[in-house]
């Protein structure tokens, strides 16, 4: 039975019992005692209280603290990926780079931390005397993170990491799809003897958790990776006090391919985007337009990239993806691909309750060619193993399409010429694009425009969320 982690201990969830599923057998890999709304109030009267202590303590010594949390995190490594692969159903090798940002990222912001300077302004005079103006920061106090279940370790720790090194104190909720890694981290915890109350994780039902977390008056920033119509709900709930949000909320990617791309390359990275994690990801390609000049060739070169792909789980060898998180989600996925095929496009390959793994969540990547837009797998957010494809004839109808969402997280562009390139990153509304596979890391910022969600993960730019700004003037 998986414990919650309030004020520095370990503690039976007396709530219902939660029975976590591997979405790869369907077999029970962990069982949690929830946490109830009575338990989600002592962790914030925790946090709320060690806030006026953990405050007031160095940067070196909130990073001190992260330096230990990283070292015993590196320690349990192999139980922290095995975790994460059983709740997830993630491959071996994404399961390792999911427990692997968490370790990036907890020295990142003990380090980064002591870079949040404040400024003098120039003196100013005040009569006949100097009148001295100062900038600086303080944490803004206690902080929620409500996680999304697609990264368990990844999004805690770029929730809890920028929360602790700022000096601020943090409740984390899990997702109740994917709890145990992230529960694990208050075992690990327990170990190392962390200050009390600085880190909480809670993990239960969002009616009940959740809502006490968003209701209560005691945090002062409430953050999500999740949906937007979460996002919409969570705030709602919030406007019992002020309080800050920094929301990563739901995406529907373009993906513009021009005749210049290296088409070999482009179709690899498609594909490899989209088998990856069985295309569970917020910044996944959604809607993918081609170039009519190459549309042919490209959907050719596509489906040759599919065929080198198999199914498979844990530590199984070869280009493998993995299951969806659960079948209510494969479900969906088979839905959108009727919805498409009915409306007029065709099925190539794919899509299909593969034989020999009807235990688990399992669905053959699809390959949807001569999509629209008015079809659901374009208009929704897919967030699933499906590619569609369609034809576009100009860049100009390219980035209209591009645009026409309510979501701007990320956007993406294939093709080497320079004015095409800044006509598309100039045109297209997102808060982040990529040109020809780049990628982000760690310290690059996450963050969305339209309905994708307000502030930023990872980054500098994130940290800066965690601060209040304090003003003085003073004449001595």
């Amino acid at each position: 039975m998986y414990k919650q982690y309030i004020n520095g201990k370990l503690v039976e969830g007396k709530g219902k019992t939660l029975e976590v599923l591997n979405p790869a057998e369907d077999e029970i890999v962990g069982v949690v005692g929830c946490a109830t709304a009575e338990q989600t109030k002592q962790a914030l009267e925790a946090a709320d209280k060690a806030f006026r202590i953990w405050s007031k303590t160095t940067v070196n010594e909130r990073a001190d603290w992260l330096y230990k949390l990283k070292a015993a995190c590196i320690a349990e490594r192999d139980t922290l990926i095995d975790l994460v692969s059983a709740e997830s159903g993630r491959p071996y090798a994404a399961a390792c780079g999911d427990v692997d940002w968490l370790i990036i990222s907890l020295s990142y912001y003990a380090e980064e931390a002591k870079r949040a300077d404040g400024a003098v302004i120039p003196p100013l005079a005040a009569g006949n005397k100097t009148n001295y103006q100062i900038v600086t920061k303080q944490p803004v106090g206690v902080t929620v993170g409500h996680l999304a279940w697609n990264y368990p370790l990844g999004n805690a720790s770029i929730k809890l990491a920028p929360a602790i090194a700022s000096g601020c104190t943090c409740i984390i909720k899990p997702s109740s799809e994917t709890p145990l890694a992230t529960l694990y981290l208050g075992v690990i915890a327990e170990k190392i003897g962390f200050p009390a109350g600085v880190m909480n994780i809670l993990a239960g039902p969002s009616g009940e958790v959740a809502k006490t977390l968003n209701e209560s008056k005691i945090p002062r920033l409430i953050s999500l990776i999740g949906s937007y119509e979460t996002g919409i709900k969570l705030m709602q709930q919030a406007s019992t006090s002020m309080k800050k949000f920094s929301l990563e909320l739901g995406g529907n990617a373009p993906v513009v391919v021009m005749p210049d791309a290296d088409l070999d390359e482009t179709a690899a990275n498609i594909v490899a985007k989209k088998v990856g994690f069985a295309g569970q990801t917020c910044v996944n390609y959604n809607r993918i337009y081609i170039h009519e000049s190459i549309y042919d060739v490209m959907c050719g070169k596509i489906a040759d990239e599919l065929k080198k792909v198999k199914l498979g789980k844990g530590r199984d060898e070869g280009y493998i993806m993995g299951p969806v998180i659960n079948r209510e989600a494969r479900g969906r996925m088979l839905d959108l691909i009727k919805d498409a095929t009915d409306g007029g496009a065709k099925l190539v390959m794919g899509g299909e309750i593969p034989p020999g793994f009807e235990k688990g969540n399992y669905i053959t990547p699809a390959l949807l060619v001569d999509v629209n837009d008015s079809m659901r797998v374009s208009k929704e957010e897919i967030f699933g193993p499906i590619i569609p494809l369609q034809p576009f004839s100009t860049l100009e109808e390219a980035i209209e399409k591009s645009n026409d969402t309510i979501f701007g997280l990320s956007a993406y562009f294939f093709g080497h010429n320079a004015k095409e390139m800044s006509a598309y990153f100039e045109g297209v509304k997102a808060g982040e694009i990529f040109v020809n596979g780049g990628i982000g890391s760690e310290f690059s910022p996450h963050s969305g425009s339209k309905q994708s969600g307000v502030g930023c993960d990872k980054s500098k730019y994130s940290l800066e969320e965690y601060y209040d700004i304090k003003f003085l003037s003073m004449i001595p």
